[in-house]
């Protein structure tokens, strides 16, 4: 593996590959906080990591300075690890990448991820995603699920299957996402739909729905009590918050009115939305009109 800082090879048998990246589709921070949470609670052993200096440009994706347990200085350079779990007979073998969107050279380093995926005969791939939408945090949150091929709708069984109908730019979980496929390991994915009108990062109320979604979609035991813990901590943070706020819970009960419509609507049919900015621009106008800012007016 010619750009990782080290590979051992764990002891798997056709895993199944899930990934998340930090950044442009990680809203709210709910998508790699589930995945670092899966590698906790699975107890999933680090194998692999990339030497981030041939990818990122470090003006843009500078390093940390922290301290570590002793107290003593040290960086944290962007990072992208692989982490593997043996399953129990029950259960698939499963392998989480967790890594930053890098600045550089994205064909190189998607082909180094492909790389470990076809050296570990992953069976399938599953993406991890968060993205802002005109959603209230008041209720569950909203679980979307995308396969490119209809073969692959089976795995998203219970989950809201979305239609995506956007063309434009993209991230790197797309381009990685096509490099799979491009190497015959069908992608799937699983997003996550935070209020964007919280800044509030992690959110774990999206964290626990995304982790409840992989549960389903492999089939395993997850123990959720520690994210059950931090959502109730989260619902009485936002309570308070929203307590001298009239126009944002008038905002609130309109969006718990659209969700509530369209979740009978969409509960065993696929669906087309709007996609997340555009959702977004049409609740920012909401918002300004609460305020009477007249000032966009025409635009």
């Amino acid at each position: 593996m010619e750009y990782f800082q080290s590979y051992e090879r764990p002891d798997v048998d056709g895993p199944v590959m899930l990934f998340a990246f930090s950044g442009w589709a990680d809203a709210a921070e709910s998508a790699t906080h589930a995945l670092r949470y899966l590698v906790k609670r699975l107890g999933a052993k680090k194998f692999a990591a990339v030497d981030p200096e041939e990818f990122y440009n470090f003006t843009q994706a500078r390093p940390h300075t922290g301290f570590d347990k002793q107290g003593d200085r040290e960086l944290t350079w962007p990072a992208n690890e692989f982490f593997a779990w043996k399953g129990q007979p029950a259960y698939s073998d499963v392998v989480i990448f967790l890594g930053t969107e890098p600045s550089l050279r994205w064909r190189t380093f998607c082909e180094q991820l492909v790389g470990v995926a076809k050296d570990l005969g992953v069976t399938k791939a599953l993406q991890i995603g968060a993205l802002l939408d005109a959603v209230p945090h008041t209720r569950e949150p909203r679980i979307t699920g995308t396969a490119m091929a209809p073969e692959l709708q089976d795995l998203l069984q219970g989950v809201e299957v979305r239609r995506s109908r956007y063309s434009g730019p993209t991230g790197i979980t797309g381009v990685f996402g096509d490099a799979l496929r491009r190497s015959d390991i069908p992608c799937v994915s699983l997003w996550g739909h935070s209020p964007h009108y919280l800044h509030i990062a992690p959110n774990p109320k999206v964290t626990l729905g995304l982790v409840k979604a992989v549960e389903q979609v492999l089939r395993v035991d997850i123990d959720v009590e520690p994210l059950r813990s931090q959502e109730s901590s989260f619902d009485l943070r936002v309570a308070q918050a929203l307590e001298d706020e009239p126009a944002l819970n008038e905002y609130v009960k309109k969006l718990e009115s659209q969700y509530d419509r369209r979740r009978g609507r969409s509960r065993s049919a696929a669906v087309e939305m709007p996609e997340p900015d555009e959702a977004v621009r049409d609740t920012e106008h909401f918002l300004r009109s609460l305020r009477g800012d007249t000032s966009a007016q025409g635009n």
